[in-house]
């Protein structure tokens, strides 16, 4: 015989959390265990499961079947005004629980515990029924409640259960003799997770006990909780996000997502809840303090609407199709997209506060912008590190792309590498600069990255102002982070110069990658640090998770010489036989692989192979920029060659790094070059190029997260 969990996952259907397999398990193998998701979900210890079944059998979700009405009567119902005050809608239930009372019956339903968990309980007492008024939007547990209503019934006591269609389900299939036994389904909108409500409610009681929670006070408006704290203060929070969350169904289960009980035949005697758009169908009644829904499902629930009539301050007869037009009556209910990145924020450590507010909201604490998708390894590493220096510091980066009239829907995540970046992480193509200003209102920072974002020669008009911020609001805080203008000096003839240069010069904190970047800056009046590379400024712990997906095999040893320009410069051969070392050439993703340029250079697809082919090599060789800088970072011997390029158009931003780093003795204009010179053969002494790495990536971290605004 199949357990519970098993049977569940084999029919595709999930857990409700309703403890009836806990319950009625004579091993106590079956336990209902908080899930990373916040979910409660049952869990069988296989080694204690004797494989009796019976919690196969007492399941609400596999054993659905109910002989109620398919088209049950249904009434708008509200009871006297001093009764709906105090109620969460018309007074349904407390007038069904005083009628129940009035007969010595038992009465069950949820109450806040002395921790504010919600949990069910049975009482004749009642004050205790008083505190099982109004909804509490919590995980409610039903523990080991089933047992008690059994004996209950047992000796022929009458017992009135109020809960979800789920819990109902699962009591009328625990109980042995359900004749003295009044079930009263819910008009559910779903139960959250146990988790989240948790941590909320730890948020809550931050400072002070919280004794109290209601969220559906008839003097203000829908949406807003009321805190009430151990010391007799209260705290009111309008449009509370929690609340929004719950409605949005963004924390909810997949059970709930497609119950099994929302639809008609219902599986309770009867069923309550809110009767909303009632102004729709109703119009001799003012009931903005609360009005029921009520469906009469069986000969039962004729029992209680007899009970519900005699303290009706009005009732009448409504159309069912009404009622399912504006309550839950479907199975299926999606659940939210926006889903994933709350319970992504939520395992990023941030409040549920927060996750909920960015979630819902689409915040993000930075906007980035820049070549976070150009065609070659170095650029896709670049902002893959940028990114997760940002996430390192706890904030929420979303990248933006350069507005564009023809492309439409989100942009890819760079396909060269094998790890994406979450949809929720990359904001959609804007048609305009005023499409584009939008994000404005969403974010907290605008961030321009690095590499060659400001280089005239190399963008359209319309890239250069975008990544100049053009479309940022005065008072949003602005920054550029190692940003390059690919050239020592600014040419004098570049027609947008004026305007670029004003663009410029509203960003509120500017720092560049080449030493020449702050003296062009400072020519224009614009205070500007020299800062390293992201690549350089990223914990290594991400590039080592990187690695990690390679899919390529490298010997033992060898020395990686990376091709970005096949010319004579370049000799991977010829440093090989120096070195000896075997030799293994990896070109870019532009590079023609099909041109014979004497020896062989392998393609190696991805940013996580071209990572791996440096991390596991025993010299590199490069004319690369990111290369050099993984070297570095990866403590590897290196020689860095330029061959065409000078200081105006590309070695500016090697001289500047190696000349911090005190390794202006690795860069040569040619293979050549470097071998005359036995640099090669002189070995990088790391201990000190990571002592004056580490302070400046130290004063690079402080300068970004002082530029920041958290």
């Amino acid at each position: 015989m199949s357990d519970v969990v098993l049977e569940l996952k084999d029919k595709g259907k999930s857990c409700c959390g309703c403890f009836a397999c806990c319950n009625v398990c004579p091993s106590e193998a079956v336990k209902m265990v908080v899930g990373e998701d916040g979910l409660c979900k049952s869990q069988v210890d296989n080694l204690a499961c004797i494989n009796c079944g019976l919690c196969v059998k007492k399941c609400p979700q596999l054993n659905t079947e109910s002989q109620n009405e398919a088209a049950p009567r249904c009434y708008a119902f509200r009871a006297d005004d001093a009764t709906v005050e105090a109620s969460a809608s018309g007074g349904a239930f407390i007038v069904l629980a005083d009628w129940m009372l009035s007969r010595g019956g038992y009465v069950c339903g949820v109450v806040y515990d002395d921790d504010m968990d919600a949990k069910y309980v049975m009482t004749k007492d009642r004050d205790v029924v008083e505190r099982m008024r109004k909804t509490k939007y919590a995980f409610s547990e039903m523990g080991d409640v089933y047992k008690e209503i059994d004996e209950a019934l047992k000796a022929g006591e009458e017992v009135l259960f109020v809960g979800c269609p789920c819990q109902v389900s699962a009591v009328k299939l625990f109980v042995k003799d359900p004749s003295n036994l009044y079930a009263v389904d819910l008009l559910c909108a779903g139960l959250p997770a146990k988790g989240i409500y948790r941590r909320y409610l730890d948020e809550l009681s931050a400072e002070k006990k919280v004794v109290d929670l209601s969220f559906r006070e008839s003097d203000l408006p829908y949406g807003t909780l009321v805190v009430k704290y151990e010391d007799g203060t209260r705290k009111t929070i309008f449009r509370d996000l929690y609340f929004q969350g719950f409605l949005r169904h963004i924390f909810k289960s997949e059970s709930c997502s497609d119950c099994k009980y929302a639809s008609t035949p219902r599986i309770g005697d009867m069923t309550i809840g809110d009767l909303w758009q009632y102004d729709k169908i109703l119009y001799d009644v003012d009931a903005s303090t609360g009005i029921s829904c009520v469906l009469v499902n069986n000969s039962r629930g004729e029992v209680l609407f007899e009970a519900l009539s005699s303290k009706a301050s009005y009732l009448r007869d409504i159309p069912l199709s009404f009622a399912k037009r504006f309550n839950r009556f479907n199975e299926v209910r999606p659940g939210n997209p926006v889903s994933e990145r709350f319970q992504y924020l939520l395992e990023r450590g941030h409040p549920v506060s927060k996750a909920l507010d960015y979630a819902i909201n689409a915040k993000y604490d930075v906007a980035v912008t820049g070549f976070w998708r150009v065609p070659n390894y170095g650029g896709d590493l670049t902002y893959y590190a940028l990114y997760n220096v940002l996430l390192d510091m706890g904030l929420e980066p979303i990248f933006v792309e350069a507005y564009n009239p023809v492309e439409k829907g989100i942009p890819q995540s760079p396909t060269r590498m094998l790890t994406k970046y979450p949809a929720f992480s990359r904001a959609p193509w804007y048609a305009s600069k005023d499409k584009l200003a939008e994000i404005n209102l969403r974010v907290k920072n605008i961030l321009v990255g690095s590499d060659q974002v400001w280089n005239p020669k190399l963008l359209s008009p319309g890239g250069l102002r975008a990544y100049s911020l053009d479309f940022a609001y005065p008072w949003r805080n602005t920054v550029a982070y190692a940003s390059s203008f690919g050239n020592t000096r600014y040419e004098d003839d570049t027609p947008l110069k004026k305007e670029h240069i004003n663009l410029l010069r509203r960003i509120k904190h500017v720092s560049v990658r080449e030493i020449s970047g702050v003296e062009i800056c400072a020519k224009y009046g614009i205070e500007a640090k020299h800062v390293l590379d992201p690549v350089l400024l990223c914990d290594k712990r991400h590039y080592m998770a990187l690695i990690d997906k390679a899919t390529i095999v490298f010997p033992e040893k060898y020395m990686m010489a990376f091709v970005r320009h096949v010319n004579v410069h370049m000799d991977p051969m010829a440093m090989a036989s120096y070195i000896g070392m075997q030799a293994i050439p990896v070109g870019g993703p532009d590079m023609d692989y099909k041109k014979d340029v004497g020896y062989p250079i392998f393609n190696v697809s991805n940013v996580e192979n071209w990572l791996k082919a440096i991390y596991n090599s025993s010299f590199v060789l490069t004319d690369s920029f990111h290369a050099t800088v993984l070297a570095i970072l990866f403590r590897k011997q290196f020689i860095a060659v330029y061959g065409r390029m000078d200081e105006t158009t590309g070695t500016g931003r090697m001289s500047s790094l190696l000349g911090v780093l005190g390794l202006e003795d690795r860069l040569f204009k040619t293979t050549e070059d470097a071998i005359n010179a036995g640099a090669p053969k002189r070995e990088i002494d790391y201990d000190v190029v990571d002592a004056k790495l580490s302070a400046f990536r130290k004063e690079c971290h402080d300068w970004l997260k002082d530029a920041l605004e958290f």
